[in-house]
Formats: structure tokens, C-alpha cells, sequence
């Protein structure tokens, strides 16, 4: 019986993508050839959801200088 399965390499452990459909304990022979990762283009983001990066992506300048400082200034 010859089976094309497609897994991944953990350390010594290929885990399978199905069930190779042989009983546990069953000896079998490998044989491996290694598969080109594809990129997967990245889905579409909303425009709300692109609003909220471009805002979380610019700096604020507060003006205060010694903030970094000042952060223990009210605790007890």
C-alpha cells in the first residue's frame, strides 16, 4: 500500500495532517520530501479596524518631560 499524507516535523515526531489508517504498533517505511511553505496573503482588514492600528501606531507627545519620574508621585 502506497499513501500521500501531508504532515509536520515536531523533533522526531511527524504529526499527520489524517489518520494514516494502519493499526498502532504497525512497522511502516518513510519516505519524506519536503514541501515549499506558501505565504498565505493576509485577509482583508475593515477600515475601522485599520483606523484603530493607524491611531495605536503615532506617538504622543504630552509635553511633560519628567513623566517616567513622576509615575509613584500619589502612591502611598
Amino acid at each position: 500500500m502506497t499513501k500521500t499524507l501531508h504532515g509536520k516535523v515536531h523533533g522526531r515526531t511527524i504529526e499527520l495532517d489524517e489518520d494514516l489508517g494502519v493499526v498502532d504498533g504497525q512497522e511502516v517505511e518513510i519516505q519524506v520530501t519536503i514541501v515549499q511553505a506558501t505565504k498565505r496573503p493576509r485577509p482583508p482588514i475593515s477600515e475601522g479596524l485599520a483606523n484603530i492600528y493607524a491611531i495605536l501606531g503615532e506617538r504622543y507627545n504630552s509635553g511633560h518631560t519628567d513623566t517616567a519620574e513622576r509615575h509613584n508621585e500619589h502612591q502611598p
